[in-house]
């Protein structure tokens, strides 16, 4: 008798510990759902001997269906600097994007297709407009309540007009077809830290030397459910400069304002 109560008792265990799991995973699948946003800004002015003032945003906009997502990204940043000869401040660097993206969930939290298209522009290594084509695959490596680590792979074509100032009527331009190899590490250390690194490398496959290596680490001070400060370091490698004046790597230091809603 006693063999049977046991029994009878970790079968009901099981069914509310299954029902638990259930609940929470609907909870979790709800809270995905419909419209999200994401908006990040960052200002920054230096006065005194030295005066220069920087301001970046991006904003993310996304809606989720049960098995699609549709994604708005974009981002602006410019910075200028006092120009010690005429004391007045000066551009030293301004680039943006925006960028469209749909993928389709294949297994939650697991594997997802996904395509993508978008404009660029940045001034300052002569970059008059850029624009990118992707598609490829999502796949998750590890997905959990504190530690997310995803990769994306696929094709991206990309065409870039660049400016001439000399030869302003005649603009040049680079087309590049690369294998994209993306991957994204997220560790939730605490409820009010967050540590990530994203790295991206883009081979030509027709074109040896036309390669790009971008990454980026940070760290996500949670202020609220809404707020939370961002510190981060985005560094931008491209083998084969636009101009041969231009510097091949390009870096950032980011401090941002992120709020979610």
């Amino acid at each position: 008798m006693l063999h049977v109560l046991l029994v009878f008792f970790a079968f009901i265990s099981s069914n509310a510990l299954a029902d638990e799991a259930a609940d929470k995973a609907a909870a979790e699948k709800a809270a995905k759902m419909g419209l999200h946003h994401e908006s990040e800004l960052g200002y920054i002015v230096v006065g005194g001997n030295a005066k220069s003032q920087s301001f970046s945003g991006k904003q993310g906009t996304w809606y989720q269906f049960d098995s699609d997502i549709v994604k708005l990204n974009g981002h602006y940043l410019s910075s200028k600097a006092q120009n010690q000869a005429t004391r007045q401040l000066e551009g030293i660097a301004e680039n943006w994007s925006a960028n469209l993206r749909w993928e389709h969930i294949y297994i939650p939290d697991a594997f997802s297709i996904f395509t993508q298209g978008g404009v660029r522009g940045d001034r300052f290594i002569g970059v008059d407009l850029g624009q990118s084509y992707d598609v490829g695959v999502k796949y998750f490596l590890i997905s959990n309540d504190s530690f997310k680590w995803f990769t994306e792979g696929g094709y991206q074509y990309l065409k870039e007009e660049f400016k001439d100032d000399l030869n302003p009527a005649t603009p040049s331009y680079r087309e590049a077809h690369f294998i994209r190899l993306y991957t994204q590490v997220d560790y939730t250390y605490s409820p009010s830290i967050k540590f990530g690194l994203w790295a991206e490398y883009l081979p030509d496959m027709k074109e040896e030397e036309n390669y790009r290596f971008n990454f980026s680490p940070y760290m996500m001070a949670i202020l609220s459910d809404t707020f939370s400060l961002k510190f981060g370091y985005e560094g931008y490698y491209r083998n084969l400069p636009v101009a041969p004046n231009t510097i091949r790597y390009d870096f950032r230091h980011v401090t941002a304002l992120i709020a979610k809603f």
